[in-house]
């Protein structure tokens, strides 16, 4: 049986199941849980049972009698792992990434709808596409989050090409000799092409 974590303790993220959620490298903070007290929506850090079992991050999807069902947000819907509670670890409080200071970890309903929003659960995938185009078309989201975004000119042999950087996250590319703008989610939410066309 793993040693519960102590409540300062923390991981660095590997892996891709939870990558909508965090950066490889990203530290997690957890806190020690009684495995009963959890809940449907929650983060948590558990250890495969096998010998040399590595740990993993998933979200808690359902809480039965004895164990955890959990899943990756960017996980299939059938890729669910039965987590027995003297497996877990622990419960994902906050991460940092960059040294950018911690965020708060979604648990709960929150982290239910995140993940539902994510990996479009219970949402048709073409309606939440069609709900997400409307919200980018609308620019709504514009007047309320307006990211710093600094520009950094990559010389190159060919056309020139201008990156968009956001907390030294690199967010977008622009391309100005063949007028091509490619951005991360949710950032061509608020940037357009006016926007980058004078660089």
């Amino acid at each position: 049986m793993p040693e519960p974590l102590k409540p300062s303790s923390f991981r660095f993220y590997r892996g891709r199941s939870m990558g909508t959620a965090f950066a490889p490298g990203d530290c997690l903070y957890f806190e020690a849980v009684e495995p009963s007290k959890l809940r449907r929506g929650d983060v948590v850090i558990f250890r495969r049972e096998q010998p040399g079992g590595e740990d993993v991050v998933h979200r808690v999807i359902d809480v039965c009698d004895g164990h955890l069902l959990a899943r990756g947000d960017d996980n299939p819907p059938d890729m669910i792992d039965m987590v027995p509670f003297s497996t877990v670890l622990g419960r994902v409080t906050s991460f940092e990434h960059c040294g950018r200071g911690k965020t708060p970890v979604a648990g709960g309903a929150a982290g239910m709808l995140r993940a539902g929003l994510v990996a479009r659960e219970g949402i048709p995938r073409r309606l939440a596409r069609r709900a997400y185009s409307c919200l980018r078309k609308s620019g709504i989201v514009r007047l309320f989050w307006r990211p710093g975004i600094d520009v950094v000119t990559v010389a190159t042999d060919g056309p020139s090409v201008v990156r968009l950087v956001s907390g030294g996250r690199t967010i977008g590319k622009w391309c100005r000799e063949r007028r091509l703008l490619s951005l991360r989610k949710p950032y061509d939410l608020v940037v357009r092409m006016g926007d980058v066309s004078h660089l």
